[in-house]
């Protein structure tokens, strides 16, 4: 689920700068809401400042540690396996549509005990706000979480949505609106953008066969390979931050917005050789793909752990491939020989 927000008025940029600035709450807050165009509600805890978003982040960081996400590897495992395995059955199949998505969602069906959603994620496609048309739209997912908070409610599944409905901050049950922020961000941010890390990982590895053999050959570079494949995919690239929290008054200027590029510090040469080449010998990563301080991604575990059995399951099969037909939406200069976007990937068995 991307998120839409109105144009910056400027952008921080460089590693330093924008690590800086995302340590400085005060100055640029997250107490702000993005897609107003299709939600009313904020996403918790990502649009709402410390000391409160600390109180949500606390309730809510059980779900997504490393211990807690590692006893779902076999599980994981068994379901990369099966998909890899049905998805080589065919030729020229879509990367995206038919491999990333299905296995991203199933995974979260594992990771929130709702595997009974699965086809419905799934049917969601890349994007739920144009789920239904290519115009963007709030009613597809909002029908879901009205129904799984009714759901919740009643306490007659042992589920995430049961768990999440009945958490409480400083001594209060959530309230519907909160639970549809913690909800939604919680399907978004282990959504798009972990497809668009697979559907990258399948895109690399079909025009450059050689690093496929070379983690073959060392298959201690998976760790690095893995954070390698996340600064130069840099599959979130901005976020934006306001200067004027919303919260705290009615008069709110337009130029309030400022945009915190991702992606220049992950290709900020005075922190990377070479930082338009994929190099799993790259050492040190301290790539912003997770973002940093305070509002450091929740989710980095379950991104990571995911990608791990994802390649050694690929590095277990043997298979190799070569893309036969793509259709991908490169960022702007400077950055325009990275994937913006996989709008389509086919690849084909050598």
């Amino acid at each position: 689920m991307s998120v839409f927000y109105p144009k910056a008025s400027k952008t921080i940029v460089g590693h330093k700068a924008v690590r800086e600035a995302l340590r400085d709450t005060q100055t640029y807050s997250s107490d702000l809401q993005g897609d107003s165009d299709v939600r009313d509600y904020r996403q918790l805890p990502l649009e709402v400042d410390p000391p409160r978003h600390h109180l949500y982040r606390v309730a809510l960081a059980p779900y997504f540690v490393k211990p807690t996400i590692e006893l779902l590897v076999p599980q994981f495992r068994e379901n990369t396996e099966n998909l890899i395995t049905n998805f080589f059955k065919h030729e020229n199949l879509e990367v995206g549509q038919h491999l990333s998505l299905p296995l991203v969602m199933k995974n979260l069906g594992v990771i929130y005990n709702r595997p009974q959603d699965v086809d419905e994620w799934i049917s969601w496609g890349p994007d739920v706000w144009t789920a239904e048309s290519e115009e963007r739209d709030g009613k597809v997912l909002h029908r879901y979480l009205d129904a799984i908070y009714e759901e919740a409610l009643t306490k007659s599944k042992d589920d995430i949505w049961s768990q999440i409905a009945y958490l409480e901050i400083e001594g209060q049950q959530v309230s519907a609106a909160e639970f549809r922020g913690i909800a939604g961000v919680m399907l978004a941010g282990g959504r798009d953008t972990v497809v668009k890390l697979f559907t990258g990982i399948m895109w690399h590895f079909g025009h450059k066969v050689e690093d496929l053999e070379s983690l073959r050959s060392n298959p201690e570079l998976i760790a690095p390979a893995i954070q390698e494949f996340l600064r130069f995919l840099s599959p979130l690239p901005a976020m934006n931050r306001t200067v004027v929290p919303e919260s705290s008054t009615t008069e709110l200027p337009d130029d309030r917005y400022v945009g915190m590029s991702f992606i220049s510090g992950n290709f900020d040469e005075t922190v990377y050789t070479n930082p338009f080449e994929i190099d799993f010998n790259r050492g040190r990563n301290p790539h912003l793909s997770f973002g940093f301080g305070p509002h450091t991604c929740l989710g980095n575990h379950i991104a990571e752990i995911e990608a791990r059995v994802f390649l050694e399951v690929i590095l277990k099969s043997g298979l190799n491939w070569k893309v036969t037909t793509q259709d991908i939406r490169y960022h702007q200069v400077p950055y325009a020989k990275v994937p913006d976007h996989f709008g389509s990937v086919r690849i084909s068995r050598t």
